[in-house]
């Protein structure tokens, strides 16, 4: 306790300065997010679902569409780098909670079912892959 000023004191020693987070930057993500809770799905649907490969698909569709020249998607009017801000918050919060995930094999296996998704990719692509998933572990 410091008794020789009128100024008080607070231990921050290990603790997280949430303030170093530019909170405007945020805004586009917190309406991508509401845009996903009330128009397209639920709130918090995100987490359940599996696997999460979809949303490292996400962060690479809207990611080349940013660097393609497209600045907002055009489904939701908002950035692409809001909706890839977005994908990358889901991909971490489901890292940090992995054992809800399935492993990459399954959900390549589960997305090549989709007639549309399957004749997009070549079999060289798909066995690709599945090399790449077993060099860089199970989960995406």
């Amino acid at each position: 306790m410091n008794q020789t000023t009128d100024i008080g004191v607070k231990d921050y020693k290990k603790k997280l300065r949430w303030s170093l987070i530019p909170m405007k930057a945020l805004e586009g993500c917190i309406r991508v997010l509401m845009h996903g809770a009330t128009t397209k799905y639920a709130p918090n649907n995100w987490k359940k679902v599996k696997p999460q490969g979809v949303y490292l698909d996400a962060v690479y569709r809207h990611l080349s569409d940013y660097l393609d020249g497209e600045e907002f998607d055009l489904e939701t009017g908002e950035s692409h780098l809001s909706h890839l801000l977005c994908d990358v918050l889901f991909l971490e919060y489901n890292r940090m909670h992995r054992d809800r995930d399935i492993s990459f094999e399954e959900y390549l296996s589960t997305i090549l079912q989709y007639d549309d998704y399957a004749k997009s990719v070549s079999q060289d692509k798909i066995d690709k892959l599945y090399a790449d998933s077993r060099q860089f572990g199970e989960h995406i």
